[in-house]
């Protein structure tokens, strides 16, 4: 462009700090804004935006702080997606206090708040396994008529059953299908693995039933809470294991490490590398057993 004598304008250099942004290139990011003030261009909200945001993908917190007061000191306003970007960057960093300064900020300022600055605030709770805090920026988010989706359930769902709360899990289930919110795989799968962890096979399996019946099909994240409740039940269920692997291979389902770790779990170790042979798990992403079509040993933990 500028070699073709075209000036690069503000839209220009935004579109290069979002690329960097997408990668979570803070110091790329950083050295374009400061390419633009060289050309006489001033750095509008959509520019601090996305170097915030950059510093969030890449979690450095303080670092997105530093930007977000530089932004101010410019007497440029944050607006709500300034602000949702640098809650973001709190989440990252697990740091719930910080994220509720900044929410309590942006009221300050006057500036409304959205499903994404309340999500944000939420998934820095959950981050920090605050239950408590996370449902009661929920419960907030209700009350100011802001509709929470099925993934910021799912995050709240997710931290349940991080720290075992299986009744609070069922709450907040229970609060999402209430309002009309479809729960999808990945809900089901976190409100089954706090019972997994318990042990109680039967009612994971009631919700795969529950779920199956809703049209849903098991993945490798149901499949792993599956397994988990059969490996923490007393007695361990091996027959139901092993049967639910040849099933979830059957149908395609991603085999990954986790997956094979609780498959070790409930069956021991060398049977869960016995089925793996014999069933030639092909390696994913996370899991490495079978590369193609030659056998790898598997390192189960039993």
């Amino acid at each position: 462009m500028i070699e073709a004598d075209v000036e690069p304008n503000v839209v220009s250099y935004n579109s290069l700090i979002h690329g960097c942004g997408r990668r979570g290139d803070i110091t790329a990011a950083e050295r374009w804004i400061e390419e633009m003030k060289t050309r006489n261009l001033e750095p509008e909200v959509t520019t601090y935006t996305l170097v915030i945001d950059a510093c969030a993908k890449a979690g450095d917190m303080l670092r997105a702080e530093r930007w977000l007061e530089t932004m101010q000191e410019a007497n440029i306003e944050p607006n709500v997606v300034s602000y949702s970007a640098m809650i973001h960057a709190c989440a990252k960093a697990s740091n719930p206090a910080r994220a509720e300064h900044w929410h309590a900020k942006m009221l300050e300022k006057g500036v409304l708040p959205n499903a994404h600055s309340f999500s944000a605030v939420i998934n820095a709770c959950a981050k920090a396994g605050d239950i408590v805090a996370a449902i009661q920026w929920l419960d907030k988010m209700e009350d100011a008529g802001i509709v929470a989706d099925v993934v910021v359930y799912s995050t709240v769902l997710d931290a349940c059953a991080k720290v075992g709360d299986a009744d609070r899990s069922s709450q907040v289930f229970k609060q999402m299908v209430a309002n009309g919110i479809r729960p999808n795989v990945v809900s089901y799968a976190s409100l089954a693995r706090p019972h997994a962890h318990n042990g109680d096979y039967q009612e994971v399996e009631r919700l795969r039933s529950e779920m199956e019946g809703s049209g849903l099909k098991m993945n490798e994240y149901f499949l792993y809470a599956l397994l988990l409740s059969y490996a923490s039940s007393r007695p361990r269920q091996i027959d139901r294991a092993e049967a639910a692997l040849r099933e979830a291979v059957k149908a395609g389902i991603e085999i990954n490490r986790h997956v094979l770790t609780a498959l070790g779990r409930a069956v021991g170790r060398n049977r869960c590398n016995e089925l793996a042979s014999e069933l030639c798990i092909r390696e994913t992403a996370s899991s490495g057993h079978c590369r193609n079509g030659v056998r790898r040993p598997v390192r189960a933990h039993a």
